[in-house]
This record gives structure tokens, C-alpha cells and sequence, in this order.
């Protein structure tokens, strides 16, 4: 339990390789109501992971009102911030930062067998509906003329990328894969949904990620696909697999799985929120 809403972590390890960036990263959040919350319970995960293309050096967390919380993990491996503020506020403000190592762009290291079924079939908010069925189908034998998977997710995302085009507004966070794809817009978590609902089709085991990244002053989303025993992340949004740019904060089956706030409150009436995300690069 850490009282002072202050907690920062430290890990020592010898630098692999020379192909190593490091990122200082600021997520902030500020939800604000237009009556006061009596109470809250609240889930944040934004703690970069620890995997095969990337290590938390340190972070630290700071809270307003000040109140107390804990550390676990979810089911997904993911790590998660839960608290409660007991009493009235108006305001709650959550701030994380610090730095991370990356290095091998692209891949998150080997595919726990036991868990990857999870990752093969239809869930959530990657269903297909008609759309997106006759998409694949009309693709089918373009994809399949691919001489590897990845080629295939590729190409895949290659064609997702030219019927969608980027544009805010037209969705929200609880527009599925088939919805965003029938309006042929979107933002990064439509495209992900929809990269994962196709490659799922095609038998491509894959998985939702939330994160951060370089130049983009919010969270960010992008998919995983389990290929030849690694996860191979790619971006659908910017059509390129991913590079030392991108911090992992969790990954699930869509993105209700690894959302970033989540939470229950008494009282509060409406409420606005506002992210700011500064994420900088260096060697």
C-alpha cells in the first residue's frame, strides 16, 4: 500500500546490444465533474511492461486528492494501479511518469501456448459482421498468396489502410470492429479492432495493445500478432510495424481488456477528461 501516492522503481540490468533507445514519457489525466463525487473506486493501468522489446527503468506516480492505493497484476499479466477516494472531490487528477528502455523493434518475445488460444477467436468488440466477412473474403486470395504470415499481416493491414481513413468524431470507445469498418473511419483503436477481427478470420492469433508513443500527445493503440512463436506488433494506423517509439502499457483480447481508467463513482453528475501524453526519444 503506498500512502504518499509517490512510488518509484528502480532496475539495474546490462544494456544489450547498441540498437537501444530510451524514452522519457509523461501521462496526465485529469477527470473533472460538474457536481462533487461523493466516492470512487478506480483501476489505472499505465505502467510500461517489462517484455522482450522494452524495460521500465523507473517511474513514479502522483495523484490528486491524495489518497492510498496498490499494485497487482490483472489476468492478462498486465500491472494495475486500484484505489478509492473516500471522500468529496470535484476534481481527480493522475499523473505517471519516467523512462524506458527499448530496443528490438517489432518483436515482444516468445507466445505463452497456454494462453495464445485466447487470442485466436471472435471477442468483444472484435466480432465480424457482414462487412468485414465479405472483406476477407474478397481478399482471401490476395492474402493468401503471401509466402508467411507476417507477409500476410502485412498485406492485410496494407488493404485496411486503404479503405479506412483517419478521422476523429465519427467513433467513440464503444464502437465495435465491424461498426468503424462499415463508416470506413476512425481512430488507432478502430483500426487495431478491425486488424485484430481480420487476422483472426485468417487464423492469425492476435491481441490489443495500449500504449504510448512519439509525437502523438495521447494514448495510442496498435495490435500483436503471434507469428512463428513471437509477438510481432504492428500499427495499423500508420500502416508500419512498430519501432523504438512505442511504449507497451498492457495488452488484451480488445481494448475493454487493457483500458487505461476504469472505474465506479457515487454521485458527480457530468464528468469531462482531458489527457496530455509527452513521450521523448533519445540514445
Amino acid at each position: 500500500m503506498k500512502r504518499n501516492c509517490i512510488f518509484v522503481k528502480i532496475q539495474i540490468k546490462e544494456q544489450e546490444g547498441d540498437n537501444v533507445a530510451f524514452l522519457n514519457y509523461e501521462y496526465k489525466m485529469i477527470i473533472s465533474y460538474s457536481e462533487p463525487v461523493d466516492k470512487c473506486y478506480f483501476t489505472i493501468k499505465s505502467i510500461p511492461v517489462d517484455d522482450f522489446r522494452q524495460r521500465s527503468i523507473s517511474y513514479e506516480i502522483n495523484m490528486s486528492p491524495n489518497t492510498s492505493y496498490s499494485e497487482s497484476r490483472d489476468s492478462f499479466g498486465n500491472s494495475q494501479i486500484i484505489g478509492s477516494v473516500a471522500r468529496a472531490h470535484s476534481k481527480y487528477e493522475y499523473v505517471i511518469k519516467g523512462l524506458v528502455e527499448t530496443n528490438i523493434a517489432g518483436i515482444t518475445g516468445g507466445v505463452n501456448t497456454a494462453k495464445v488460444g485466447m487470442y485466436k477467436y471472435p471477442y468483444g468488440k472484435c466480432i465480424p459482421g457482414e462487412t468485414i466477412k465479405e472483406f476477407a473474403k474478397n481478399i482471401s486470395e490476395e492474402v493468401n498468396k503471401c509466402t508467411s504470415t507476417k507477409d500476410k499481416c502485412l498485406k492485410i493491414m496494407g488493404l485496411i489502410n486503404e479503405r479506412m481513413i483517419y478521422e476523429k468524431g465519427h467513433t467513440n470507445v464503444e464502437t465495435c470492429a465491424e461498426e468503424a469498418f462499415a463508416g470506413k473511419k476512425g481512430v488507432c483503436q478502430d483500426y487495431a479492432h478491425i486488424f485484430i477481427t481480420l487476422l483472426r478470420l485468417f487464423k492469425i492469433p492476435a491481441r490489443y495493445v495500449c500504449g504510448l508513443i512519439v509525437g502523438e500527445g495521447e494514448s495510442h493503440a496498435w495490435v500483436e500478432a503471434a507469428i512463428e512463436g513471437n509477438y510481432v506488433a504492428f500499427d495499423p494506423t500508420h500502416n508500419i510495424e512498430i519501432t523504438d517509439e512505442y511504449i507497451k502499457f498492457g495488452a488484451g483480447r480488445d481494448a475493454t481488456d487493457c483500458a487505461i481508467n476504469r472505474g465506479v463513482m457515487w454521485g458527480g453528475g457530468a464528468q469531462t477528461q482531458e489527457v496530455n501524453v509527452v513521450v521523448d526519444k533519445y540514445y
